[in-house]
């Protein structure tokens, strides 16, 4: 997923959004390419499924 996806999605802002991840407390993105950022669907549903509860288990 794109960024505006995920924040259509999650109905985030986008400085809420890179505040939570560096928190830890929202998904990585993974690189798609050279300055290019994306998410996996099945990863924002698991956020999505309980937000609250989820935590980053990626390596940083």
């Amino acid at each position: 997923m794109k960024e505006k996806e995920v924040l259509e999605a999650t109905s985030l802002s986008h400085s809420t959004l890179w505040r939570e991840i560096k928190r830890g407390n929202f998904p990585r993105p993974i690189p798609i390419s050279a300055g290019r950022v994306g998410w996996r669907e099945s990863v924002i549903a698991t956020w999505q499924s309980n937000p609250l509860l989820w935590k980053c288990t990626e390596a940083a």
